[in-house]
């Protein structure tokens, strides 16, 4: 009897569940492997079934998360947050160096990178720490102070490592959690306002060398257009020699003549993009834009303040990196290195990416 109610349970749960969010995040998941493969088909390696195969682990992983009550994570958020610190300080130890960053932990066949994994926590816990402490009234200056110090350690962590990107997206992540939390409008204008003043000392003072280097040649990539912009360079023309309809499957001569590197990671939207064309770019950029709006539409209809909040937070990470990682192929933003989640190669990225809309689907489910 027991073994039946939990089944019949199961099946409840599962009956409340959006799966145009499984079916959206799944077709931008077969685009990807298909362009990973294009994209590394005179490499060998075999990128794409290894893509395939972290695919259908998040997908277990998917479903095992959607069936976790999210209010848990409420519950037990100091502790997440003490692992957080934990997580991101073992680095410091026994984290392996990759191009002048320390940011993987390496576990033999895989390798985890912190940061990634410390800004969905950071989404649960910031959420957790407003809806605990800051229950409905708005948020005025101390409690802004407060959410900042509440955070300030992690990025500061992660800016040691350094990832620049990753603090940039956890900051932005942060200001809509705080903005939809009901952040009073003085307090956003003062922070706009002290953005633009600090933004040129910190671009003078806190900033590394390959840091400014990629902020110059993304105002100017034909200056250096052999080094710091080369990347950016071939990504454009990769980009606009697609065309109105692309060059067609496998036919991507950017990355199959190696001009274009990176390109079934940070630069597979360059790929896809010459291979599929302008039409290919729509479809992509639909189906991102849906997949989104998904996730928003659970946090608009969520009354409970907790489950509302983590959902802004998700649908903000999966908004700055497309932004971001499409920006930078395009030459409009700064080349930072994040993945496009979803579509770039990399098992950690792919994982956590199906953990969040793991996430917003228990909001769903549980939110009664």
């Amino acid at each position: 009897m027991k073994n039946s109610r939990k089944f019949k349970l199961i099946l409840k749960r599962i009956n409340k569940m959006n799966n145009f969010l499984i079916l959206n995040a799944l077709l931008i998941v077969g685009i990807s492997i298909s362009t990973i493969y294009s994209a590394t088909i005179l490499k060998g390696g075999g990128f794409h079934y290894k893509e395939a195969v972290w695919a259908i682990i998040s997908i277990f992983a998917y479903f095992i998360i959607s069936m976790i009550d999210y209010k848990k994570y409420l519950k037990y958020y100091t502790l997440l947050y003490v692992f957080n610190l934990l997580f991101l300080s073992a680095l410091l130890v026994v984290g392996e160096s990759r191009l002048g960053a320390q940011r993987w932990i390496n576990l033999g066949p895989v390798s985890l990178q912190p940061s990634e994994i410390g800004k969905v926590i950071v989404v649960l816990t910031l959420s957790a720490f407003i809806s605990v402490h800051f229950r409905g009234r708005s948020l005025g200056f101390k409690n802004f102070l407060a959410c900042g110090i509440f955070v300030a350690p992690v990025l500061l962590l992660i800016l040691k490592q350094p990832d620049l990107g990753t603090t940039l997206i956890i900051c932005m992540t942060f200001f809509v959690i705080l903005f939809m939390a009901n952040l009073e409008w003085k307090i956003i204008i003062s922070m706009i306002v002290a953005a633009g003043i600090s933004a040129p000392l910190s671009f003078f003072f806190l900033l590394k060398d390959y840091q400014k280097t990629r902020i110059l040649t993304f105002l100017n990539p034909e200056a250096d257009p052999l080094k710091g912009g080369w990347n950016v360079t071939q990504s454009m023309i990769a980009i606009g020699s697609g065309g109105f309809n692309g060059k067609g499957f496998l036919n991507s001569t950017q990355s199959k003549l190696r001009f274009l590197p990176e390109a079934h990671t940070d630069f597979i939207a360059s790929v896809f993009l010459e291979e599929r064309g302008f039409v290919g770019g729509v479809i992509l950029f639909v189906l991102y834009l849906f997949l989104i709006m998904q996730i928003l539409h659970v946090a608009d209809t969520t009354e409970d303040k907790y489950g509302r909040l983590v959902c802004y937070g998700i649908g903000a990470i999966f908004f700055f990196h497309f932004v971001i990682n499409v920006g930078m192929t395009m030459g409009i933003m700064p080349v930072t290195g994040k993945p496009l989640l979803l579509m770039s190669y990399g098992g950690t990225s792919l994982l956590l990416s199906f953990v969040m809309l793991g996430i917003v689907q228990s909001v769903r489910i549980y939110r009664e």
